[in-house]
């Protein structure tokens, strides 16, 4: 009833002095409630707990390790800070309060600030009407008077000076009045409210946190912890990136935790307690989350994915070699022996093992997955607290302005997840590295016992006791019968990739879709650098440059066709994200010159177009490697075109 009282009082000049009263009658009986409030439940002492056993987990969490010191809980008792990090959560539950009775006590003195703020804002609502009207009044009481003093001029023809000075006042805009001071004793008690509840919320929010990181990491084999992504990719239904790919509870756990602490925050109303709420959230999405699930993709992705060592083979493929063979002989032996119940036996624990297998790999895959979601997540977080602040809070003052530059704290925190995404599957190629080497090699022939020969003419080079990967080799020097005969065989580059698949496919069908082509580029990269070392020592006629062309957009096709984002289904987008490959598709070009006269023209013109990455160097070297061209005539022409740059 305040508006309708003041309307009513306006002619009295009453309406500011009844709105004062009002606010003088409620700080008088609110004040003392908060400060009651504040005692009985003890929230200097609690906020006072919650600011050190955050400090505890946070240690916990980042360091591992804690500087003991001696501190007094509540019953006068002394706790070490080492005592404290022996338990589970840090003492939260027994200096703080248990979870759901400290979430309870949040939601109590939220609806506080929640009540207290709509009143502010209803105080600063009324304010603002009594202003407006009293501008109403002073304007409408000026045109009264100019009507006056008009008709006053026209009757007398001229005013006197001392009647013009009377009116001087009628052109003076309305100031309007300070009904209310900006700050008060209840915007005092509010503001000491707000602090204590937001300390504690922050340390709620990392202990919610914790709770999840010990509970993920109890029980790191548990099916029950993990889930499907449901972040299909964009290829076939059957072979498409992220069709197996799994994430674990954590990520959505501690989201969940971040996303109920500010939204609880915001729903106040009160922009310091927001702010402070988002400061917050966004370091502990920034600090110990991140700390944590970056070391649970190297611990517990990387490391098991590692090929020889992990869960992925050392050598021939994913999960034949040593388990498979040994696997199978035991199956021969058994059948051998007449049992065949054993041989049932035997089969079922080999695909008991191979369910082991590909388990682990989802799982490990599942923790740098849980990177992916993470952007995602806080992404999400961010639009939607500028979705509140667009809608609950009033625009165009400081105090909300402030509130948005909270909010975009946000952002630096997404960018960080996202740099530990892509270092992540950095580590994991690095990783994958020496297997990818040893495939390539393999397929090229140089580290058969005959490498010696593997440039020569022969298209079959058959070595006895060499493995089936070792019989056709690399051979680029070709004259038209083993041109011919080359066309008839399988050449290497198909059994690189075929080779190469069985070590990328379970990681595209486990990983998620931009993670998958992540570390499918990677790979790719790391083959195409060997494929170009093998090059560097073959001699290539014109048929073998033509030859070489071929294989290499078969590597192109294959490319494409594992990536699953479309993006890269166009040359120059794959091109810049994998520059190895792009070097390969240059080298196959610069071989096929017909004549060296042609070379200058290809290089101006692929710079021109930007999809240029050879140095005159290596021009040189390779087309040295022609049959055809004059290692003198090369380095003079291409001497030439770097005297003219």
């Amino acid at each position: 009833h305040l508006p309708m009282v003041s309307f009513c009082l306006a002619r009295a000049d009453g309406d500011a002095a009844v709105v004062q009263l009002v606010h003088v009658q409620v700080e008088q009986n609110v004040v003392p409630i908060f400060q009651t409030y504040i005692s009985d439940r003890q929230l200097r002492h609690v906020a006072l707990n919650a600011q050190r056993i955050y400090g505890l987990i946070e240690q916990k969490f980042t360091t591992g390790s804690v500087e003991s010191t001696t501190v007094v809980d509540e019953d006068g008792n002394e706790v070490t800070t080492s005592q404290a990090m022996d338990m589970d959560d840090c003492g939260f539950a027994v200096e703080v309060g248990g979870l759901a009775d400290v979430d309870g006590a949040m939601e109590e003195a939220a609806l506080c600030l929640q009540h207290t703020e709509s009143y502010v804002r209803f105080l600063r609502h009324t304010v603002g009407e009594v202003n407006k009207a009293r501008e109403l009044r002073h304007k409408k009481d000026a045109d009264e008077r100019r009507l006056v003093r008009e008709r006053q001029e026209w009757a007398a023809g001229d005013v006197p000076k001392e009647a013009s000075d009377d009116y001087e006042d009628d052109d003076k805009a309305y100031q309007p009045v300070e009904i209310i001071p900006a700050h008060t004793q209840l915007h005092e008690v509010v503001a000491e409210v707000g602090g204590y509840y937001s300390g504690i919320e922050r340390c709620l929010l990392l202990a919610s946190m914790q709770r999840a990181f010990i509970q993920v990491n109890s029980s790191i084999s548990d099916p029950r912890q993990y889930t499907n992504l449901n972040i299909k990719g964009h290829g076939t239904s059957g072979d498409r990136a992220g069709t197996r790919a799994l994430k674990t509870s954590l990520v959505e756990t501690c989201l969940y935790a971040t996303r109920r602490a500010t939204q609880r925050a915001f729903a106040t109303g009160h922009t310091g307690t927001a702010s402070a709420t988002a400061n917050f959230a966004s370091d502990c999405l920034g600090g110990v989350f991140l700390e944590v699930i970056v070391h649970r993709s190297e611990e517990y992705g990387v490391a098991r994915l590692k090929p020889g060592e992990g869960l992925l083979e050392g050598s021939s493929g994913l999960f034949n070699n040593a388990v498979l063979a040994s696997a199978n002989n035991m199956i021969r032996r058994g059948a051998g022996a007449g049992g065949s119940s054993n041989a049932a036996k035997t089969a079922e624990e080999h695909e008991a093992t191979r369910r082991r297998i590909e388990y682990g790999i989802a799982y490990a895959c599942a923790t740098m997955n849980d990177l992916d979601l993470a952007v995602a997540h806080t992404e999400q977080l961010e639009k939607m607290l500028q979705g509140e602040v667009e809608k609950g809070f009033p625009s165009g003052t400081h105090d909300t302005e402030q509130l948005v530059m909270c909010v975009k704290t946000l952002n630096p925190v997404t960018e960080s997840l996202r740099t530990a995404a892509n270092s992540a599957i950095e580590s994991l190629v690095s990783a994958l590295t020496p297997r990818v080497r040893s495939i390539v090699s393999d397929a090229v022939g140089t580290d058969s016992p005959n490498a010696t020969s593997f440039m020569g003419t022969s298209v079959m080079g058959t070595v006895k006791g060499a493995s089936e990967k070792a019989m056709v080799r690399m051979n680029y020097n070709l004259d038209d019968a083993t041109y011919q005969l080359l066309q008839l065989s399988e050449g290497f580059m198909s059994r690189l990739c075929t080779t190469l698949d069985m070590l990328v496919h379970p990681l595209r069908m486990h990983l998620a879709p931009r993670l998958a082509d992540a570390a499918f580029l990677g790979i790719l990269g790391s083959a195409a650098k060997r494929i170009e070392t093998a090059l560097r020592r073959c001699h290539f006629t014109a048929l073998g440059a033509l030859s070489l062309d071929s294989d290499v957009r078969d590597l192109l096709s294959y490319a494409k066709d594992r990536l699953d984002s479309p993006e890269l289904t166009s040359n120059f987008t794959l091109f810049r994200a994998c520059i190895p490959l792009a070097r390969l598709v240059q080298i196959a070009r610069l071989l096929q010159v017909d004549d060296l006269e042609d070379v200058l023209d290809l290089i101006s013109s692929s710079k021109r177009k930007g999809n240029w990455d050879l140095k005159l160097e290596d021009a040189k070297a390779f087309l040295g490697l022609r049959v055809e061209f004059e290692t003198r005539k090369v380095n003079e022409l291409l001497s030439i075109s770097e005297g003219d740059e």
